[in-house]
């Protein structure tokens, strides 16, 4: 993809970044290789493989000062049009262009990236989600803790910088998968490396240690189509599988989501660590609650009005959750927003072809 549709440092110079990404980098061996792992229509979903060498050098990549530089990946795309986005709550849809904007010019934008602008929608308390009014500004999550352990920050290099995204583990037979967004594995030709999953992050505080990756996986859409694209953005998911920390798998030390496909048009609630926008640090967990609607722009996606900034990427949206239990159903993840309308986050309908992925990530021997 031409570098001019993506800005790739967000905030800090390019210089600055690759000084601090090359400044005693792990050495070359460290990097998992990315391999291709057919499916029975000939699609790769496997993008790497690390070996356990290679896992202790991504957890020895990731120094104090590396983790404070990680930020979101932007990955906007052109605008040529400017026109307004499409609106929340229309069951319609329409055609979309291949340049990254919706038929009148609405810009798309993954949302590994980007300032939001600010807006005047007041921000409301963690207990709203009990009552169940909706909260549609990324808020601190203040209510019961028992949620924070199961999401957490993804870091991971692309192009040898240093990003971060966020993702959720979730139930599988291996205890070892986590979910997150595609481009937060694969972007514009870059697969990501150096991928650590940091549970529970608060602040500086890493209560669960951090867990490094063994294998990404990603769907064939989100790989090889044109990722400005429908085509692409309709399946922006990725799973990620985590080795043993002492012996132990990530769902014995954290618990688990639960998942499913083909969710209905119900109530979520968002979470994700904004490194963007308004109140973003990167550090804190933060939530939306709200009923979500089908993107009236071109994408099979799902909406809900959520004004959370760059860095939620990969962000779980959870069906039926339970904010005393810490329970839930993961049905999507933060995708992507449009320009004109970044208080309305979108997220792809997990489906069959999720599901096949998801299948090959837990079915991975974690030894």
């Amino acid at each position: 993809m031409p570098a001019n549709h993506r800005r790739r440092t967000s905030g800090l110079a390019a210089a600055a970044l690759a000084a601090l990404a090359t400044a005693g980098a792990a050495p070359a061996g460290a990097a998992p290789a990315a391999t291709g792992s057919a499916s029975a229509a000939g699609a790769a979903h496997l993008l790497a493989e690390v070996g356990a060498a290679a896992q202790e050098s991504a957890l020895e990549y990731w120094t104090p000062e590396r983790l404070a530089a990680a930020r979101p990946a932007s990955a906007d795309a052109p605008a040529p049009g400017g026109g307004p986005a499409p609106d929340a709550g229309t069951a319609t849809t329409t055609g979309a262009s291949t340049d990254g904007t919706d038929e009148e010019g609405a810009q798309v934008r993954t949302l590994a990236g980007g300032d939001a602008p600010l807006l005047t929608r007041r921000q409301r308390s963690t207990a709203a989600v009990v009552t169940g009014g909706a909260v549609t500004v990324a808020t601190p999550w203040t209510g019961d803790p028992a949620i924070t352990s199961k999401v957490g920050r993804l870091f991971f290099t692309q192009g040898g910088l240093p990003y971060e995204c966020s993702a959720s583990s979730v139930e599988a037979g291996n205890e070892s998968v986590v979910v997150t967004a595609g481009h937060c594995l694969s972007e514009a030709g870059h697969t990501s490396t150096n991928v650590i999953f940091v549970p529970g992050l608060a602040g500086s505080e890493q209560p669960y240690g951090r867990w490094s990756a063994t294998r990404t996986f990603t769907t064939p859409q989100w790989l090889q189509e044109d990722q400005r694209t429908p085509a692409a953005l309709n399946h922006d998911v990725g799973f990620v599988v985590l080795g043993r920390q002492d012996g132990t798998t990530l769902a014995d030390r954290v618990g688990a989501l639960d998942l499913a496909f083909d969710a209905p048009l119900d109530r979520v609630t968002v979470f994700g660590y904004p490194a963007a926008g308004r109140g973003g640090d990167g550090s804190t967990l933060q939530h939306c609650t709200g009923w979500r609607f089908p993107d009236t722009g071109g994408t099979t996606d799902q909406g809900t009005l959520c004004d959370m900034g760059g860095g939620s990427s990969g962000g779980p949206w959870l069906s039926g959750f339970d904010p005393a239990a810490g329970t839930g159903t993961v049905t999507s993840v933060v995708s992507f927003s449009y320009s004109s309308a970044p208080e309305r986050l979108y997220g792809p309908r997990l489906g069959a072809v999720e599901r096949e992925v998801y299948e090959q990530a837990a079915a991975v021997v974690v030894p």
